[in-house]
């Protein structure tokens, strides 16, 4: 790279992100997100609101040269980001790794009997299998019931509570949960 990244022009800058990562003509295109696009991704969407689009760059990171895109408004934020990353370059760049992607969903039952908490206990293959059918895209891999009395002065006594785990892997799950354990 001859010229500094934050020298070159837009043109030059989406050439070097088109090399560096490989992506088409197409998806390097930076276009707004139309109101019918933003409409099918959130409920009651009524606008968009429009965030620049910058590149930290000098990024090494688990031993890979990277690019980062930032989408910000606070101005020296990219610029802050690339000279840290460049300082850190020098040592051999970040090394990061992720853990189980694990989320709890949790159904709450109050004023259940004791022999509603074994019967849910006793069909916990079951459960699990009922709240799998309802998501490919994540793994319920646990159930865990407890029982709980309440204590404080609404009074509502006794209850249960069944948590599900699940490996949400990349997704965010929530959706995904909520649909989980409204099946179960």
């Amino acid at each position: 790279m001859g010229k500094k990244f934050y020298e070159m022009g837009r043109d030059e800058r989406l050439d070097y992100v088109r090399k560096v990562t490989g992506i088409s003509d197409i998806e390097a295109m930076l276009r707004p997100l139309a109101f019918d696009e933003a409409n099918r991704m959130v409920e009651n969407a009524i606008g968009i609101m429009s965030v620049p689009m910058g590149i930290a760059t000098n990024f090494v990171i688990n031993g890979r040269e990277c690019i980062i895109p930032m989408a910000i408004e606070e101005p020296s934020v990219i610029a802050a980001a690339s000279k840290a990353a460049k300082i850190a370059k020098i040592n051999g760049g970040f090394t990061a790794e992720a853990g189980d992607s694990l989320m709890i969903g949790q159904v709450q039952v109050v004023g259940a009997s004791k022999a509603a908490i074994q019967k849910v206990l006793k069909s916990k293959k079951q459960l699990l299998a009922i709240a799998n059918a309802k998501s490919r895209s994540v793994v319920a891999i646990g159930l865990q019931v407890r029982q709980l009395r309440d204590t404080s002065p609404n009074k509502m006594g006794s209850m249960l509570i069944v948590e599900l785990v699940v490996d949400t892997k990349d997704a965010m799950g929530a959706n995904a949960i909520n649909t989980m354990c409204e099946a179960i």
